[in-house]
């Protein structure tokens, strides 16, 4: 079971009290490189510090293994690693992205993890969707705990979400064959059916 947020009426300032709790050392972002290289500085899992080193090697302009592959948007935020199908039919997509937020204080940088096997999606230990705060002042990225930002809805069973590459909402697609978005209003989402 994943759960989600949008800032409904009764949310709680997600930008309060985020002294509580850093998930990653200090560091500037000027761009999306900049949060990719200070998110994957210090690995916290296997699977963080497998890309730190595929995004070390992208830096350096050195070569990948053949079934990696690293795209950067720098003008729309995104970025997105890939590896594989491996002889089992493995293939693992992480993208991720940042949005602004309206108090222009803060940004959202997001991480969505995405493993399927033959095509069809698989849960890992490290498939998901991952949202932190950024606060411009303290230069801190913050995990945002879905209290936070103020649960509206609850997304149940087989789901996967897309991070936008244009535009700023995220998609989201259950296992019904059902899709709906996560709606960015510069404060928080709101889960809408698709449009």
């Amino acid at each position: 079971m994943v759960l989600f947020c949008g800032l409904g009426a009764n949310a709680q300032d997600p930008f309060k009290n985020l002294t509580e709790n850093p998930s990653v050392v200090s560091y500037k972002v000027p761009d999306i490189s900049g949060f990719v290289t200070g998110y994957l500085s210090d690995p916290q899992d296997e699977h963080a510090g497998y890309l730190s080193g595929v995004w070390k090697k992208h830096l350096k302009n050195q070569a990948l293994e053949k079934d990696e592959k690293v795209t950067v948007d720098s003008k729309n935020g995104y970025v997105s690693f890939e590896s594989g199908p491996d002889k089992e039919g493995y293939k693992s997509v992480t993208e991720m992205c940042y949005w602004n937020c309206a108090d222009g204080l803060h940004k959202l940088f997001a991480e969505n993890v995405i493993a399927t096997q033959n095509g069809k999606p698989i849960y890992t230990e490290f498939s998901g969707l991952y949202i932190y705060v950024y606060d411009n002042a303290t230069q801190t990225l913050y995990f945002v705990d879905q209290d936070l930002l103020g649960i509206t809805e609850e997304l149940h069973g087989e789901i996967s979400f897309s991070l936008p590459r244009q535009g700023k909402d995220i998609k989201v697609f259950f296992g019904d064959g059902t899709q709906k978005t996560l709606s960015w209003n510069g404060k928080g989402f709101t889960l809408k059916d698709k449009k």
